[in-house]
């Protein structure tokens, strides 16, 4: 069938079917009955997604939006989320469940045909007949309240279904809601509405470590789990279903798998091929079976087949494929290898094919050639697949130079920093004693990883220098050049990493690989030293270059770090929050980068909370080692919220972490810390501020060293003032305007001087800064008497203080308003007197303009004028 009225979620998911912490809730199936939802056990419950959650609960109850759309890929908690959002809806609201399928696909109207059946309609409707039917029939059993479709699986419905609800929906006579793991057509429909803002939209990109490690422990495995919940978090890719496959292996199973278990022998082989060697090129899987049965494996959704020359075959769910995996017996995989083996050409293996085949054999003990050993490994190595790029080597058996230099990438690229070095030691020493120029790329790469493993901090430790000159190749020169650029940024040495980036960048002989990462190089390079919109003119080029064939994980492991570094520094606060999105190894690298920008956007109660819940110790997923200036941030976040927080001191190799530093997080992190010691003790912070200022100017950091005088500036410093003053010039952008304006400011007693800093403070997102400032020219106004300065100064401090009074714990600015206070505000906005309010509300004019005062001082407002312009600012937002 294609429809069902109760859709529960999949069997061995670790999301619940609905969720009703009232007690018993109720849904509508398609012949109208009330179905009873039992309570959940807490075992089952959602994990993740509460932001998610709220916001779907707020398109569907709220007046705002008629619905919302999630995307997410197969597994990923898309059910469970639609479930648990209608357990916190009025349990006698009217749901209609729809459920996609691959017959429904193929059938005009494939979802209504119950609904109009059971009306003795048939489904051959012409659109605007199919419109006003089924818009009738949801009116019918809303019974007189508007109807809530949901739709599950989207991607397998018809478009003329699509259509259909998307219009009913454009035209508010429904409500929808839409499960899908894509926006391509025919979804993208419902993406129009999307656009148009009449719905929300709700991607899922996984749980994170932290959702992992409670789904584990809710299910008792914590004990018997042997696999760290970083590794299952990692293998699973945030998916729930995925994970739940990792930790009960064959002992639960869903509908996909029951449908394997129909197929005949025949197709039954084709899967558990393609299961266990990931992907199978088609040319070669039609010498095992007819493509016939190919195609019809791929209809009922069980294989995908690539487009294109060359296309490859695989499991159209990862969560099946492992499920599968799982079931294959020792003997049974032995004997589909086997006969792999005998029909297959195996030079013809490449790539994934190739990675897939190779762990296969291996885990069999049919260890292929060692060329093939290489290749697999360095396609694992390109994709991020670091670990399993080291399984295969390791378990091969195999040595020799470019085995164990691939090896060392893979462990380093794992976080597995002693082992790497382990094993790149002993060749970095045979190749200063035997050194062998003719092997360019292998030195190049080789030169390149010592610079990984070094510590930035001390470039005399270099054994490899020499290499630099014997490369003639513009591939090996710029991917040695493009790492040691990115080895200087990190030890502060910002000239020589600009000149080196910008050498491999413009030369086009270069590969698009090392060019995109000295481009990116380049870009904070330039930040850091002023020149802001030239250095953010790299970083978006580098963005754009990730669109052209060949970069791989190190290129984006490189790159996208500083793409947040340099919007961070710039103060580009909306670029920086997305920044990191395309670096899925570490979500709490994401967490963290978003509650340092909440920091410096004086959301200090909003960081406080997201890196209390954060482990900060050093993760060797985080890419780069930003768990001190975390740490550092979080002493201020507390600080400045006025809560006590004891921060644990936590032990670090040195020698293992070296690798690791970055002079720019070092200096961020000093920053925070005597920000911090400023909040109490200011005399001894205002010296040291200075000194910080003057160590980042003689690494030619100067945009840096401004922001270190500014803060020393403010708390009265005669020479940061001066160095303020002088280095402002030097840097460009809305910063540029920022530091000057607050220079300006410093150097002299002219009251517009400090208005003007402020106002520009608030435009740059420094809303600290601003209240300081506002606050200070307030007080001079006053007591110059100066009107029209009075007025504009708390205006300016009105607003800085509403973002830190309302948005500084990370709720809406209503969020923090009562019921009374919502009342008189919309009474406000509409235009109504106080009477007319007291009226509505039962209360005197004069209770009501108490009240109203009262409001005035939270939001920090004068009048009823600038209480419209704040909640309108509020409603835009």
């Amino acid at each position: 069938m294609s429809f069902s009225g109760l859709n529960p979620a999949p069997l061995g998911s670790a999301f619940p079917a609905a969720e009703d912490p009232q007690g018993y809730g109720k849904l509508s199936d398609v012949s109208g009955r009330t179905t009873h939802i039992p309570p959940v056990a807490p075992s089952r419950r959602l994990f993740g997604y509460e932001s998610e959650l709220s916001t779907v609960v707020g398109a569907i109850s709220g007046q705002g939006h008629l619905g919302a759309l999630i995307i997410g890929a197969a597994g990923i908690g898309k059910t469970a989320l639609v479930n648990a959002a209608l357990s916190r809806l009025d349990p006698d609201l009217a749901v209609t469940r729809l459920r996609g399928s691959e017959n429904a696909r193929v059938r005009n109207l494939g979802i209504f045909e119950i609904l109009l059946s059971r009306e003795g309609i048939d489904t051959d409707l012409p659109p605007g007949r199919a419109l006003s039917v089924i818009g009738d029939l949801f009116e019918r059993r809303a019974e007189g309240v508007r109807s809530l479709v949901v739709v599950d699986n989207a991607d397998l419905v018809d478009d003329h279904s699509l259509a259909v609800l998307a219009q009913l929906t454009d035209a508010r006579r429904i409500k929808l809601v839409i499960a899908a793991e894509s926006a391509r057509p025919p979804v993208d429909l419902i993406a129009g509405l999307w656009l148009s803002g009449s719905i929300v939209r709700i991607d899922l990109d996984g749980i994170d470590e932290a959702d992992a490690a409670a789904m584990i422990n809710s299910i008792g495995l914590s004990e018997t789990e042997t696999r760290s919940v970083s590794e299952l978090t990692a293998l699973a890719h945030g998916n729930p279903r995925l994970l739940e496959r990792l930790l009960f292996g064959r002992s639960r199973t869903s509908g996909v798998e029951t449908a394997i278990a129909r197929v005949d022998q025949s197709s039954r082989e084709v899967i558990e091929t393609v299961a266990l060697i990931e992907a199978v090129p088609y040319d070669v899987l039609v010498g095992f079976t007819s493509p016939q049965t190919i195609d019809c494996l791929a209809e009922d959704g069980l294989l995908s087949i690539s487009k294109g020359r060359g296309g490859t075959v695989s499991m159209h769910e990862p969560v099946t494929a492992e499920n599968v995996r799982a079931m294959v017996p020792p003997s049974r995989s032995l004997e589909l290898l086997t006969r792999f083996d005998a029909g297959a050409d195996l030079s013809a293996l490449h790539g994934r094919t190739l990675f897939g085949y190779a762990a296969w054999s291996i885990s069999l003990g049919r260890v292929p050639t060692p060329k093939q050993v290489l290749d697999a490994a360095g396609w694992a190595n390109a994709r991020g697949r670091y670990r399993e790029a080291a399984e295969i080597i390791r378990t091969s058996g195999y040595r020799g130079p470019e085995l164990d230099l691939e090896h060392a990438r893979s462990e380093w690229g794992a976080g597995r920093l002693r082992q790497a070095r382990e094993i790149v030691d002993p060749l970095v020493s045979e190749a200063c004693l035997n050194p062998d120029t003719s092997v360019q790329e292998y030195l190049s790469r080789l030169a390149s990883m010592e610079l990984r493993l070094m510590d930035p901090r001390k470039p005399e430790d270099l054994r490899l220098d020499w290499v630099r000159d014997t490369l003639s190749l513009p591939i090996d020169v710029g991917r040695l050049d493009a790492t040691r650029a990115r080895f200087d940024l990190k030890g502060g040495r910002i000239a020589a990493a600009c000149a080196l980036a910008e050498s491999v960048y413009l030369n086009h002989a270069s590969s698009v690989r090392h060019r995109l990462r000295a481009c990116a190089f380049l870009g904070v390079a330039e930040v850091m030293s002023g020149r802001i919109e030239l250095g953010l003119s790299y970083i978006a080029q580098a963005g754009l270059m990730f669109g052209l064939p060949g970069p791989e994980s190190f290129e984006r492991e490189d790159a996208i770090p500083q793409f947040f570094v340099a919007n961070f520094i710039a103060g580009n606060w909306a670029q920086a929050r997305t920044a990191m999105d395309e670096l899925t190894s570490s979500r709490r690298l994401t967490r963290l980068t978003n509650a340092l920008i909440d920091l410096r956007t004086g959301n200090a109660a909003k960081a406080h909370c997201i890196l209390g819940e954060l482990n900060l110790g050093a993760d060797p997923c985080d890419i780069v080692d930003i768990a001190g200036m975390a740490r550092s941030a979080l002493s201020l976040s507390a600080v400045l919220t006025d809560q006590r927080t004891e921060v644990v001191s936590i032990a670090v190799d040195e020698e293992a972490e070296a690798s690791r530093h970055s002079w720019w997080a070092s200096f961020e992190a000093r920053l925070f810390d005597l920000q911090a010691l400023a909040q109490t003790s200011p005399e001894p912070a205002t010296p040291q501020l200075y000194e910080l200022g003057a160590w980042a100017e003689e690494h030619g950091a100067h945009t840096l060293a401004c922001l270190a005088w500014l803060e020393a500036g403010r708390l009265g410093h005669e020479q940061a003032i001066g160095g303020l003053s002088a280095s402002a010039g030097r840097v460009d952008g809305s910063l540029g305007r920022l530091l000057r304006a607050v220079a300006h400011a410093f150097s002299t007693d002219d009251l517009q001087a400090l208005i003007t800093a402020a106002r520009e403070a608030l435009i740059f997102g420094a809303v600290v800064l601003c209240a300081q400032l506002s606050g200070e020219a307030r007080k001079r106004a006053v007591a110059s008497g100066n009107a029209a300065a009075t007025k504009e100064a708390r205006i300016l401090l009105g607003r800085s203080r509403r973002v830190l009074d309302f948005d500084a714990d990370g709720k809406r600015f209503h969020a923090n308003l009562g019921e009374l206070e919502h009342s008189i505000i919309t009474g406000i906005v509409e235009g109504r007197t106080s009477a007319e309010i007291g009226e509505e509300l039962h209360l005197s004019a004069r209770t009501v303009e108490w009240h109203l005062g009262r409001l005035y001082r939270r939001v920090h407002v004068a009048n009823r004028q600038e209480l419209r312009e704040v909640v309108t600012e509020w409603l835009k937002s």
